[in-house]
């Protein structure tokens, strides 16, 4: 779920992401129009998602309850994810996106967004291949990010534009997070990792909650900058609550996972490099609202890779 691709630094800058994700909430009614539908097969059978400028192609209209796999093939000219929150029965586009942008915005999470989980951000042209698992229910599938094909400008956010989906998970299950060799679990306010490398690695996000959602956010501090340095560095630059004090470095955005409520998680890929000082933020709100975690509960981990 969008905050920023300048995440870190953006943020403090009077958290301006949130100004992008809200203008145009109230005119998403076009999932409908938009997103190409088929019939998923019985059992969580493999599925392929294209992203285009701006729409979801290949979006089943029901899917078996349990562990997702989603090959999500980007094919437009800028980036796109695919969020999915579960939602109580009868809720619309229109109550849903102007509920989601008062939360986005510091606002509380509306009491008919009830689980999330889904895709991260993929680049134009790539694919990125993702696990995820889904209880039964009422789903909207969107994506929020901002760039505009054809402009190195950022516009609306991409659900404004028709790039929205629904559909419907049925059966048992779906309770059980995927796995991989290396985690990235949160918990209410803090990130464990366990088996990290330097390379090429599929990563397992698990939201343990138990209330919050949250998602894992990696950024890059430039070279030469140690464990230690980083560590004082994210303090200062969360401190500062403004633009980012002088001579402090930034780090710059690696890789996010997507947001996901307790009891969910997804896979995704990242290349790390040794000996390069990162830091896993997160920049959700709280369900009641407030600052993202990282700037009101100081959810962040510092970390190095071998």
């Amino acid at each position: 779920m969008r905050r920023s691709r300048q995440r870190l630094a953006a943020t403090l800058v009077a958290l301006g992401v949130v100004a992008a994700l809200v203008s145009g909430c109230g005119s998403s009614s076009k999932s409908g129009s938009s997103a190409s539908t088929t019939t998923a097969p019985a059992g969580p059978a493999p599925i392929t998602i294209t992203a285009g400028d701006y729409k979801f192609l290949g979006v089943p209209k029901t899917m078996t309850a349990g562990i997702q796999t989603v090959t999500f093939v980007n094919q437009g000219q800028v980036q796109h994810e695919m969020v999915l929150v579960k939602v109580k029965p009868g809720t619309t586009e229109d109550v849903f996106f102007k509920g989601l942008g008062q939360w986005l915005n510091g606002g509380p999470l509306p009491a008919y967004a009830v689980a999330a989980n889904g895709i991260g951000n993929t680049d134009p042209g790539t694919t990125t291949v993702a696990k995820f698992n889904l209880t039964s229910g009422d789903y909207i599938a969107f994506c929020t990010d901002t760039g505009t094909a054809g402009s190195k400008k950022d516009g609306a956010p991409h659900f404004a534009r028709g790039m929205t989906a629904r559909f419907t998970v049925t059966g048992p299950g779906g309770d059980t997070a995927p796995t991989a060799d290396a985690t990235i679990t949160a918990h209410d306010y803090a990130f464990v990792l366990n088996g990290l490398k330097a390379g090429e690695q599929t990563i397992a996000f698990k939201n343990n909650g138990p209330e919050q959602w949250h998602f894992a956010d990696i950024n890059v501090f430039p070279k030469g900058v140690t464990a230690a340095q980083a560590t004082a560095d994210v303090a200062k630059l969360i401190a500062s609550n403004g633009p980012p004090p002088a001579g402090v470095p930034q780090p710059v955005p690696v890789v996010m996972s997507q947001v996901a409520s307790p009891g969910n998680g997804s896979t995704f890929q990242a290349t790390l490099l040794a000996g390069r000082a990162y830091v896993v933020l997160c920049f959700v709100s709280d369900r009641k609202g407030g600052p993202p975690h990282a700037i009101g509960h100081h959810m962040y981990k510092v970390f190095t890779v071998s």
